[in-house]
Order: C-alpha cells, then structure tokens, then sequence
C-alpha cells in the first residue's frame, strides 16, 4: 500500500500563475500604500499634525531603499525567484514602517471621550485586576522574566520581517506584511474611537517614568491647535505588543529549529504586558483576536492554495 502524498497547489502552478500571483501582491501593496498615503496627508492636516523634519526623513527612506535594492535584483540575476519575490517585501516593509507612525498621532487626535474607566470596569468584571498582576510579578520569577520580555519585541519585529525575506519564505514574509496592515487598519480604528491612557491611570497606581512619559505625550496630542509630529508608542486599546507578539511568532514559525523559544518569548511578551502594567486585560483578549483575524485575512488575501491527494494502491 503506498501512502497518499498531499501536494500543494504551490507545486503545481506554472510560471504564469506564480507571475499573476505576486503581481498581484504587489498590486495590493500599492494600493494599500496610496490609501495609508492619502489618509495621513489629509488626516495631518485636518488634525494640525506638522512634519518638521519631512526632508530627512525623505532622504533617511530613499538611502535605505538604495540599500536594499541591489538584493532581489541579485536573485533574479541567480534565477532564484522565491529569494527574489521574498526580498522584495523589504521595500514595502519600509515603506510602511516609515508612513503608518503618522496615523498614529493622527488617530490620537480625533479627541474622543477617554475608555479608561470602561476598561477598568470591564477588567474587574472579568475578575481581573491590573494592580494585583503588577504586585504578584514583582514578588515571581516567572513576573519577573516576563517584565523583562517586554523590550525584546523591540528586535523581535525587524527579524520577524527580515529572516523570511532573506531565506526566500515568500508565504511567511507576504503574510507578515498583509497581517499587520491588516491589524494596524483595525487597530488604529478602535484606538480613534476608544482612546484609553493605561491601567496606572484606570486603577490609580503609581506609574513608571515611561508611562508618565507616555501619558504626557498622548495628552498632549489631545490639546488643540498645531502639533509636531513625535513618533510614540500610546496605543492603549488594544495591545500592539499582543498583537505583535503573535504576528511576530507566526511569521518565524517557517524556522523549525527555533519554534519552541519563539513561543516562549512571545508568551512571556504577551504575559508581560499585564506584568509591567503597560495594558489593561481587555487590551490583551483584542489584541489576541485581532492578531488571528489578521492572520485569517493574510492568508485569504493570497490565491487560494487547495492541497491535493495523489496516491495509488498496490
């Protein structure tokens, strides 16, 4: 008896299907790219967000652009396409990296009612309490490493872009960008019109100096009249560190050798964000749903990739 083979559709596609593919990729890149761009233009300016420093930015882009391009035109000189497509997610990703901080203050400044309180509430009818977390982690181990996983997102995101992109992970590489697209579009959304400062100051406990910090700048977004842009982590509701952590893990999870400590790191990432104070439990549960939505939508954006049974008997 000889086994079924499951054979992907990736394995049967000729070269124009492949070609129709990654156009059309690139199309939706392009498209999402003019909508973000006409969104933030219009958006700065309605919401009085002034951009000092757009010519360094311009030319800080335009150089790191230079930089990559030579990349994927080096696979396709080798013909080694799947490097080459792989590669070529890393202009858009800094493309987006640069232009999606600028809705960010744009969205804090849509001046809706502060969801503080509601979240507060919210989290104690679930039977959880921010200020008990922060307490039981600085009396653990376990609290304790958690807190110091929450900075590691910082290099955690740029390798979860570029290792797919650099070892020819297409898939791996393309959903990553799509997914966070996807969950900044949602995301943004719900912090413009749910806009929350954080736990400390739901729960009134005492803040860290980076969540004082944190709350001045988003305060100061709110006021009117004029405001020079200032890229700054203030999105409360919901959890870019949640859904990061698990967009982050998916995307790695084409390395097989490194799945285990992957896992463990966003979940401590994830675990951390209620440790350190930084988000309220609500935060978390629709960051997690958030993420997998992202990553349902990634996938469905992509042609669709049926698997095949081919096996014979004896």
């Amino acid at each position: 008896m000889i086994s079924p083979t499951v054979i992907s559709s990736d394995d049967l596609a000729g070269p124009e299907q492949l070609r129709r593919g990654e156009f059309r990729f690139h199309l939706q890149m392009g498209f999402a790219f003019a909508l973000v761009f006409l969104v933030t233009a219009v958006g700065c300016r309605v919401k009085g967000v002034r951009v000092v420093d757009l010519s360094e930015i311009g030319v800080a882009l335009f150089v790191a652009l230079a930089a990559v391009a030579p990349l994927p035109l080096y696979w396709q000189e080798k013909g080694r396409t799947d490097f080459r497509d792989a590669a070529l997610t890393i202009p858009w990703a800094m493309l987006f990296a640069v232009l999606l901080p600028f809705t960010v203050d744009v969205a804090a400044r849509m001046n809706m009612p502060l969801w503080d309180e509601t979240l507060t509430r919210t989290d104690l009818s679930l039977g959880v309490s921010v200020p008990g977390i922060v307490y039981w982690a600085s009396h653990s181990w376990l609290g304790t490493l958690a807190n110091k996983s929450y900075p590691l997102l910082v290099p955690m995101l740029p390798i979860a872009i570029l290792a797919p992109a650099l070892t020819g992970k297409v898939v791996h590489a393309q959903d990553f960008l799509i997914s966070n697209l996807v969950a900044f579009t949602i995301g943004l959304t719900l912090f413009a019109l749910m806009p929350a400062i954080g736990p400390w100051y739901g729960f009134h406990f005492p803040a860290r100096p980076a969540q004082l910090l944190c709350e001045s700048q988003f305060l100061a977004m709110r006021q009117p009249g004029p405001y020079s842009f200032e890229p700054a982590g203030i999105v409360c509701f919901p959890s870019f560190h949640v859904i990061w952590a698990i967009l982050c893990a998916r995307s790695l999870w084409c390395f097989p050798a490194i799945r285990i400590p992957v896992a463990l790191l966003s979940g401590l990432i994830i675990l951390s964000t209620l440790t350190t104070g930084w988000h309220y439990f609500t935060d978390v549960i629709v960051g997690i749903v958030l993420a997998l939505i992202s990553i349902g939508i990634a996938k469905a954006s992509r042609s669709p990739r049926s698997h095949f049974s081919k096996g014979a008997s004896s």
